[in-house]
């Protein structure tokens, strides 16, 4: 394959576009100089042999002559014919002009495959990484999430060092051929650094892609190896710290595979607790595993009677076929009278809110409030409602809505929204903590679409009760499970950004109130 010059450095789209623009310049030059030449070629053959009318009546009266003619040696030669000569002179000139054109663009072309057949000129080189990279460009990190919306909230790129992210080609065949500027600054290092592109350009040809989120927890002196083999879905993280003695960051050590809360470690402080991702305990009768069976026992002695009670409550209270979801004791029970009382003042509907109390005195309350509830010790409020095909918008009770005429069940409903695809969407949480990488979601405001992919996500949740217990968070565990989710079962899954003005994370205060949903604070 031909692969195109280099004119100039390529480091934006306007400058690729400038080094083509140059290129049909050149073209266009050398082709208005042959013709001048040509032209004064020809007006000079005439000055020669059309003055002297003895010679040849032909070159008096009849067309003139051409440089074309005078090369092949055929002035004077009375056998063609006048109309027949003229086209053939005009033909053979821009041949010849096109001839020389061609010849140029050869040049540049036996240039370009020297190049080609050089290794030493490819960014990878092709014997040693030929099956595993052929090429790289930097896309805009902003452009490529705001083109194809991967589900993580990701903060701009604009000034922050790292505005730009690295698209890698494993087949020549993923290369961009639309821009084929672009296409050879991607495969060959040209010396002008590595090619930007629009995410469009850049992805074209890409069937497959696969996208890694990394940043740098800890601010340590980090590396990042890619190594050509099965696809593993997963990142492996090593550190140099003694694992046995929770010890930190020590350069004098080797590397060795950790858990990712050890990244915790890179402000030199030990990672221990919820961030440290620690196995649950199995011995003893009071251990995570041995409450987590306790737990599932309950679970399954009940489910059945649990969705036969469920099923005509949800039916009589939902609007098209969702509901939205609070659970609340006791010790919350101002939050829950200020969200009921701040809804009905703003005029909101609140018929199709379940509420899961989990104590009588909360149910009665809430029943006082004119809430529907569902009052069961032993019941999960966000399971049951999806396995009986019920979409979910669940909240805490500290949250409130702010404008009737933008309902979040509406917004969420809307098939022709940009988000109608994703299968769960949460608000911000507000922390970047490894804790919940890479979501931040926030499970305290979310909606869940019944089908089965989220009825795996929650009942897997459910099977994953003993690492609630160890981490003491229920938040923890589900952020990781919708990694594990996406990965294996293709789960889509929404974080809206912290700046999202619809639904703003926990700690971002909005600059248009109007527009605001919702707010986690008493109203």
């Amino acid at each position: 394959m031909t692969a195109p010059i280099i004119l100039q450095r390529q480091s934006s789209r306007r400058s690729r576009d400038a080094n083509a623009d140059a290129l049909q310049f050149l073209v266009f030059l050398v082709r208005v100089t042959f013709v001048l030449l040509l032209c004064g070629s020809s007006y000079l053959a005439g000055s020669m042999f059309g003055h002297n009318s003895s010679y040849d009546s032909t070159l008096i009266h009849g067309e003139g002559v051409g440089i074309g003619r005078l090369i092949r040696g055929e002035v004077g030669d009375l056998s063609r014919k006048q109309s027949g000569n003229t086209v053939d002179c005009k033909m053979t000139d821009e041949q010849l002009i096109e001839l020389h054109v061609r010849k140029e663009l050869e040049r540049h072309g036996h240039r370009e495959k020297r190049a080609e057949s050089s290794s030493q000129t490819r960014r990878f080189p092709s014997i040693s990484m030929g099956k595993l990279l052929n090429g790289v460009a930097r896309v805009k990190k902003d452009d490529i999430n705001e083109f194809f919306d991967f589900g993580n909230p990701v903060k701009s790129g604009e000034g922050t060092s790292v505005e730009d992210a690295l698209v890698f080609y494993q087949k020549k065949q993923a290369l961009p051929t639309s821009d084929k500027v672009l296409k050879y600054s991607a495969e060959y290092n040209d010396g002008l650094g590595i090619p930007l592109a629009e995410s469009k350009t850049a992805t074209e040809n890409c069937d497959t892609m696969n996208v890694i989120f990394t940043g740098n927890p800890g601010n340590t002196r980090q590396c990042t190896a890619i190594i050509g083999n099965f696809e593993s879905y997963h990142v492996q993280r090593w550190m140099k710290v003694d694992t046995i003695h929770s010890s930190i960051i020590k350069p004098e050590l080797p590397l060795v595979p950790v858990s990712r809360g050890y990244a915790l470690l890179g402000h030199g402080s030990k990672a221990r607790g919820k961030g440290n991702f620690y196995a649950p305990t199995s011995e003893g009768n009071s251990s995570h595993v041995i409450r987590h069976w306790s737990r599932l026992t309950s679970f399954f002695q009940n489910v059945d009677s649990v969705l036969e009670d469920l099923n005509p409550i949800l039916k009589k209270i939902a609007r098209n076929n969702a509901v939205v979801v609070l659970t609340c004791n006791m010790g919350q029970s101002a939050l829950l009278m200020n969200f009921a009382c701040s809804a009905r003042r703003r005029g909101f509907d609140l018929g199709n809110i379940l509420v899961f109390p989990s104590d009588v005195e909360t149910k009665d309350l809430a029943e006082g409030l004119g809430l529907t509830t569902y009052y069961d010790e032993k019941v999960l409020c966000v399971l049951y409602p999806l396995l009986l095909g019920y979409d979910v918008l669940f909240q805490d009770v500290d949250v409130v809505w702010l404008t009737p005429d933008r309902d979040p069940l509406d917004f969420f409903q809307d098939e022709s929204s940009k988000f109608s695809h994703f299968d769960i969407i949460f608000q911000h949480d507000g922390s970047n903590n490894v804790r919940y990488a890479p979501y931040s979601a926030n499970s305290g405001f979310y909606y869940a679409r019944a089908n089965k992919k989220t009825q795996n996500l929650f009942t897997s949740l459910l099977y994953h009760s003993d690492l609630i217990i160890a981490w003491s968070s229920h938040q923890q565990v589900l952020v990781q499970l919708l990694s594990e989710h996406s990965s294996l079962f293709g789960l889509n899954v929404k974080v809206f950004g912290l700046h999202t003005e619809m639904f703003p994370g926990e700690s971002y205060t909005p600059h248009a109130p109007e527009l605001i949903f919702l707010c986690s604070s008493l109203t």
